[in-house]
């Protein structure tokens, strides 16, 4: 199965109101997809999170598959994936991720079965959590126990919040307002983004050991490994990282130092899909659990392959612009907060190109 061409897509939708976590702030939903076209008429889509240099980056690399097997995975993976060229980390490795994703799309429909069945097929269904509660202007605790109620309301039995944009005496305050909208068997997770120095990581820790909250992710820079393994030591609270960490060699200094409880591995930017199971195999030698960051159209299915897939990040179309008219399908909680992944090939979801096509910001054909 020859590729026979690769259309590259630059989309972005803005927020009525820009949302911040504890260090970055956010105007807009920007997604680059990929298109893989094959002789055979099949296509497979990927996509990840980005701007213009995500885009550039993808349609150079994304002309080093063309001509190949689809099939051949892990080789076009080392054609993508060539440091002195295009980086060992960052955006360029996002634009990797999409192609690869791809790739996997288009094997699942070829073999005629969903991805994760595919991958191994360990589950058929998984746990997940509803990410929200970032800040924004003119929002206080009402809104942030109102949003917490809502989505408690439409299933979610586990619910993440963002912290470190304020002292954390204030943040404090912020956690037990979640706390309380959510109410009673419903776990909370905090995110803080990288936002904290070691001193108020220290602060924050303790102050969360005493709520019994479900995990602290990326309390620190994500260069500071050392930092993260030494607050993982000393405490009972999981401490979960790595949305911002690229291929096994990125994540198995992880490993090594000690730096997590619980692996945040995104297969939308540390490299794809072939990339995540050799992550996921690592952590599971380790046995350390993987709970990827990222969205849930993709994650529901490796999560769901993988035996030490612990839960899914679940996205309303609050936080993700363009979901409201990207897909023609859409994952649902089910009455326990737990996702299914589609039983259709591939990936299982139908991108809408045509309503998409009112934020389409740049677009490139390779053949």
């Amino acid at each position: 199965m020859t590729i026979t061409g690769v259309r590259v897509a630059a989309y972005e939708a803005p927020y009525d109101t820009p949302i911040t976590n504890g260090l970055y702030t956010y105007t807009s939903t920007e997604i680059v997809t990929c298109e893989v076209r094959t002789d055979s008429g099949l296509v497979g889509i990927g996509w990840c999170h980005g701007g213009g240099i995500v885009f550039h980056a993808m349609t150079a690399i994304a002309r080093r598959v063309v001509g190949h097997d689809e099939t051949d995975t892990e080789k076009l993976w080392r054609v993508m994936y060539q440091p002195k060229l295009f980086g060992r980390k960052g955006l360029t490795t996002r634009a990797i991720s999409a192609i690869d994703i791809a790739l996997w799309d288009a094997l699942g429909k070829r073999a005629d079965l969903p991805l994760y069945k595919l991958l191994g097929g360990f589950r058929d269904t998984v746990p997940a959590y509803m990410a929200g509660g970032y800040y924004r202007e003119g929002e206080g605790l009402a809104e942030l126990q109102a949003e917490m109620a809502r989505q408690v309301a439409g299933g979610a039995r586990a619910i993440k919040m963002k912290i470190g944009a304020l002292p954390v005496d204030e943040d404090v305050v912020r956690i037990d307002a979640a706390l309380e909208a959510a109410g009673p068997g419903v776990r909370v997770l905090v995110d803080a983004n990288n936002a904290y120095d070691r001193i108020d990581a220290q602060r924050m820790i303790r102050r969360l050991e005493e709520r019994d909250i479900f995990w602290f992710e990326e309390p620190l820079s994500p260069d500071d490994l050392q930092g993260a393994a030494a607050l993982a030591r000393g405490s009972d609270l999981p401490v979960a990282l790595g949305e911002n960490e690229y291929t096994r060699f990125g994540f198995k200094d992880v490993l090594d130092a000690g730096a997590a409880d619980v692996l945040n591995a995104d297969a939308q930017i540390l490299g794809g899909i072939t990339e995540w199971r050799k992550c996921a195999t690592l952590a599971e030698t380790h046995h350390i659990p993987v709970a990827p960051h990222g969205d849930q159209e993709i994650h529901v299915h490796l999560v769901a392959s993988q035996p030490n897939g612990l839960i899914v990040e679940y996205y309303d179309n609050a936080l993700n612009t363009l979901k409201e008219v990207m897909f023609d399908q859409r994952l649902e909680l089910d009455a326990e907060g737990r996702l299914s992944p589609p039983d259709r090939p591939g990936l299982g979801f139908d991108v809408n190109f045509t309503a998409m096509k009112g934020f389409l910001r740049a677009e490139e054909e390779l053949r």
